[in-house]
This record gives structure tokens, C-alpha cells and sequence, in this order.
């Protein structure tokens, strides 16, 4: 009777032992499995771009003040009563045209008198030369005449230049300023009656640091904003560049010229201005994302054969959110853009779950354009 109870113990153990044989047996290919996704996992998930080539602009910038290319303060040449003001602020006027008109009866007065004395003196020339070709009358009287006939003449310039001196007009065309007296004011020598600008075109001066004496030329490019403009940009040219530097600020001055057709540019504007002083063609470009800058030294992450190398490289320009590479990459590389904070030399990679717009099929990794 004892025998049967050790015999169901040895059976319970021999189906125990037969149970964990076959959990072994089957869990096999899932812990092989099992080892092989930590090896996927270890590849790091990033973007990348192509390097391409394209053109920087290397640019220098720069701050100044508007002035119109023609720019005068009317100010009269004599003194008196104004009876007259003949235009309306920010009209423009053609050269010639009266501004203003100061009480010149007096002088009208006087040229009137001075025309009656020539009609004259001219009628007895006339006379005094018939009598002289009789001979009734000598040489000298003759020259007398003819000389009053020339001082009178001179006194008619004059005084015809001293009325028309009572009439203030435009030197040259333009666009007239606010008035500054009224009809009826007295007004000398000293007074500003107002302001005329020609601002067809308007000069920009500004001043850049002498490094860049020997950059600047005539006939560069510039584009110049304003906060008074803030969805319009100004393009213009270099036409005068200063031969010397000032010893204070280290810079000197270039003068620029732009187009102002609709007259919107006033004189003494605020403008941010940027020079164009060089442009290289054909240069290596690289997104700026996928530069990674350790002090003074730059380097990117370079895709071959699904590993990132760690790629050292000299830039230069930057240009619409690229960078000109000068040395270490040639167009058409892959360079991360995304993803590179945790990556190290010879890593792993493999692409985003979602590819970026542009990817190319089968590529592994996701691309975007540079």
C-alpha cells in the first residue's frame, strides 16, 4: 500500500519536469528574437538633407540718413512785405515758378521811369546822328548822347534785376516744404520762407568699418528698409565712396543713390542699409541645421551606408537658411538635420517613422531639401 503513493510522487515530477522541458523548448525563438530588437533600437532616428551648390552674397550692413539729391532752404534776397504765396505745401513745382512775391511797387516805379529816360535818349541820338551827317553837329556831342544812353541802360538792368528780385522762384524742380510766414509778413535776408526738394532720387550715406575699404566700389548693390516702410525694400547703387577713414570711429563714408520715382523717401529718413560687396558662385551650400559648432571649430554629420561620420568643415557665408561650406563636403552628401544632439562618430542611423516632404523612396533615411 506504501508503494502507490511513491509512485504518483514519481509521476507528478517526471510531468513537471517534462512541462519545463517544452516552455524551454518553446521560448527559444522569441528570446532570439528578443536579442535582435535592441540592436534595431540602438540605431538612432533622424532627418537629413543634401548638400547642393548654389551663390552666397557676402553682405555688410550698415545704417544712415536719407537727403534728397537736390535740397535748398528759399531764402529771399532782399527785404520787404509778402503780397503773394503762389503754392501749397508738398506741390510740386517746375523750375522757374514764382513762390513767393514781396511788394515791389517801388521798384516798378523806378524801371517804368527808367524805360520813359531810354525812349528819350534814343529818340535824340537819332536826331543828333542825322545832324551829324549834315554836319551841323560835332563828334563829341554825338558820344555824349550815346554815352547817357548807356548808363541810362545800366540803370534799367539794375533796377529791372531789383524787381525781379520781389519775386521768389523756384530754382530748380521739386517738391515744396511747409511755409514758414504768412501773406503779409516782413521778411529779410535772414528769413527761411520754406524748403524745396528734388527727390526723383535721393542719396543714402552711411558708413562701414575700414576693413571693407577695399571691398567697396562704385556701382555696388544696395537694398535699404525702413520702419517707416516696414513691406517695402529700396534698391539703389554706390555713387561716391570717401577717400579717407576717420581716425575716431575707424569707418568711412559711402553714398548711395536710390530710385524715388513716387517721392515716398523724405529727406532725413532712418534707413537700415545692406551692401552687397562680394557673390561667389558654384559654392558648396549645407542646411544651417546640420551645423554643429564646438568653440571655434564646425563639424556636421555626414550619411553613409546608414552611419553618421562626424565630418569637420570650414563655412563661410550664410544665405535663406544655408550655410557655405568652403572645405570638408562636396554636393549631393547626406547630412543630418535633425536628430544629431545625441549622435556620435560612426553611430547608426535610420529614418523618421514619417519621412519629410521630398524623401526619396527606399533611401533610409527621411531627406528634406537644403
Amino acid at each position: 500500500m506504501r508503494l502507490l503513493p511513491q509512485l504518483g510522487i514519481a509521476v507528478l515530477l517526471s510531468t513537471l519536469a517534462a512541462s519545463a522541458w517544452y516552455w524551454s523548448a518553446i521560448s527559444k525563438p522569441s528570446g532570439s528574437a528578443s536579442a535582435q530588437k535592441p540592436r534595431q533600437g540602438g540605431a538612432a532616428v533622424v532627418e537629413t538633407a543634401l548638400t547642393r551648390r548654389g551663390t552666397v552674397q557676402e553682405i555688410v550692413t550698415a545704417v544712415g540718413a536719407t537727403r534728397a539729391a537736390k535740397s535748398v532752404q528759399i531764402v529771399p534776397t532782399t527785404a520787404g512785405l509778402v503780397t503773394r504765396i503762389a503754392f501749397e505745401a508738398g506741390q510740386r513745382v517746375q523750375a522757374g515758378a514764382v513762390l513767393f512775391e514781396l511788394d515791389s511797387a517801388s521798384e516798378r516805379a523806378a524801371v517804368r521811369e527808367i524805360e520813359s529816360e531810354l525812349i528819350n535818349l534814343r529818340a535824340q541820338i537819332a536826331r543828333a546822328e542825322t545832324l551829324r551827317a549834315r554836319k551841323l553837329l560835332s563828334e563829341a556831342s554825338l558820344d555824349d548822347l550815346r554815352g547817357k544812353l548807356g548808363m541810362a541802360e545800366a540803370r534799367w538792368e539794375a533796377m529791372r534785376s531789383q524787381r525781379d528780385k520781389r519775386s521768389i522762384r523756384a530754382p530748380f524742380t521739386g517738391v515744396m516744404g511747409l511755409r514758414n510766414i504768412n501773406l503779409g509778413a516782413y521778411v529779410d535776408t535772414n528769413t527761411v520762407l520754406t524748403t524745396l526738394d528734388d527727390r526723383s532720387t535721393i542719396e543714402l550715406e552711411f558708413r562701414i568699418p575700414e576693413r571693407y575699404f577695399s571691398a567697396v566700389s562704385i556701382g555696388q548693390t544696395v537694398n535699404a528698409t525702413s520702419i517707416a516702410f516696414p513691406q517695402r525694400s529700396f534698391g539703389g547703387t554706390v555713387r561716391a565712396v570717401d577717400t579717407r577713414i576717420e581716425s575716431t570711429t575707424r569707418a568711412f563714408r559711402v553714398r548711395a543713390e536710390l530710385p524715388n520715382p513716387d517721392a515716398v523717401l523724405p529727406e532725413g529718413l532712418f534707413m537700415a542699409v545692406a551692401l552687397v560687396v562680394a557673390e561667389r558662385r558654384d559654392v558648396v551650400l549645407a542646411p544651417e541645421e546640420a551645423i554643429i559648432k564646438e568653440g571655434d571649430a564646425n563639424y556636421v554629420y555626414v550619411v553613409e551606408a546608414g552611419t553618421a561620420v562626424r565630418t569637420s568643415i570650414t563655412i563661410g557665408q550664410r544665405h535663406d537658411a544655408a550655410v557655405e561650406v568652403r572645405s570638408g563636403l562636396r554636393p549631393g552628401l547626406e547630412v543630418v538635420v535633425k536628430g544629431h544632439q545625441s549622435l556620435r562618430d560612426n553611430a547608426p542611423v535610420r529614418a523618421a517613422d514619417q519621412n519629410a516632404p521630398g524623401a526619396s523612396p527606399g533611401n533610409g533615411v527621411s531627406r528634406q531639401p537644403s
